[in-house]
């Protein structure tokens, strides 16, 4: 039996207010064009027992201008990760403001949405995998994946991963940048109590925090009440640190929100990133063995993008600097909306996956 950490990812929210499950806390809105590689990842599912289900779900980051980077129990072919289903197909949506689609009228993919030509897990995820873990440490359970979007999306910016010598910065009290569109208020009671009527939930949300815990494959973002961490609906999502060597902006995606770092406590003690410099090797093959069979549709460069290669040229990578306005990067990879900086301890986003919306299409 699954533990109650990822039942608590996992659970399908028939109804918001029955369910209590919530997302990036202590956080502010931002706009679309803060934190722009982030994305509303998207499902729709057929269903013998629920018809067809159209949720906004996880949280992603657009990596390369035709690849998301997300967690690997987003992709699984099921709703909300244990219900059967068939004929299940992904979108990544750039806009900031999804929760329409908890209308049962707005439950529709958006026009501007972009839909997954392909996916990949990695190979040693399971969703067992979460069965192994242990309270108040970190470990290592491969929830990371690759969406390929059937169309390069050139006019909004992607961000680099970290190279292995950059991610030599990244140690314990590290400040950090989380975004994620999951809940916003926790419940009291735990992750199945009644969720506070003000909560808004499927809306790009954002705080700064720091890392609390640094293991080999695994980050701990943010710790106890006051400060930012991630929470359900924001599973996928980025945690991205100014670690860059290049030329760029210096801003990397460094975790990819995963699962609970307590199971009692669930959100309330920070979550547990998946690492994505331990998996680069990985990244790079998959997106490489991508463009070698045609699922790509942009290989300019067909592994991970070198941070120096979409600075300063004039390719369609979405990525010149050559325009620097002099205030955020010309990657606008940051917040440009007048976004807060808040100080550790303050409040700030949270970490696990906001797996189901469910609303009938």
């Amino acid at each position: 039996m699954l533990r109650v950490a990822l039942l608590a990812l996992l659970v399908p929210t028939f109804a918001i207010a029955e369910t209590g499950q919530y997302g990036i806390i202590n956080g502010e809105a931002v706009s679309s064009d803060d934190f722009p590689s982030t994305v509303q990842v998207i499902q729709y599912a057929e269903s013998d027992l629920l018809g067809n289900v159209t949720q906004p779900m996880c949280t992603g980051t657009l990596i390369a201008p035709d690849t998301v980077l997300t967690a690997g129990h987003c992709m699984e072919e099921t709703i909300s990760g244990f219900l059967p289903a068939t004929g299940v197909r992904f979108w990544v949506s750039f806009a900031a403001d999804h929760s329409s689609m908890l209308t049962p009228e707005g439950a529709q993919v958006p026009d501007a949405a972009v839909e997954a030509a392909a996916w990949v897990q990695h190979p040693n995820w399971d969703m067992g995998n979460m069965q192994g873990i242990s309270d108040n440490e970190l470990g290592q359970v491969d929830d990371i994946a690759l969406m390929f979007l059937d169309e390069a999306v050139t006019d909004v910016p992607f961000t680099y991963l970290p190279t292995a010598d950059e991610a030599e910065a990244i140690v314990e009290d590290l400040e950090v940048d989380i975004v994620g569109y999951g809940q916003t208020l926790p419940s009291e009671g735990g992750p199945f109590a009644p969720l506070p009527e003000d909560a808004e939930v499927a809306v790009r949300y954002w705080s700064h925090t720091f890392v609390n815990l640094v293991g080999s494959h695994e980050l701990q973002i943010g710790a106890g009440l006051e400060t930012g961490r991630k929470c359900h609906g924001d599973s996928g999502g980025p945690t991205f640190a100014e670690i860059g060597e290049a030329g760029d902006d210096g801003l990397r995606v460094i975790g990819v929100t995963s699962h609970a770092f307590n199971t009692t406590e669930d959100c309330d003690v920070g979550g547990v990133d998946t690492r994505v410099d331990a998996y680069l090797d990985w990244i790079d093959e998959a997106m490489r063995a991508a463009c070698e069979d045609g699922t790509r549709v942009w290989c300019d460069e067909a592994g991970i993008p070198e941070p120096s290669a979409a600075t300063g040229d004039d390719d369609d990578a979405a990525s010149d600097d050559d325009d620097d306005d002099g205030g955020s990067s010309a990657r606008g990879s940051g917040c440009d909306s007048g976004c807060s900086t808040a100080e550790r301890g303050a409040p700030a986003l949270l970490l696990l996956p906001l797996l189901a919306f469910i609303r009938r299409r």
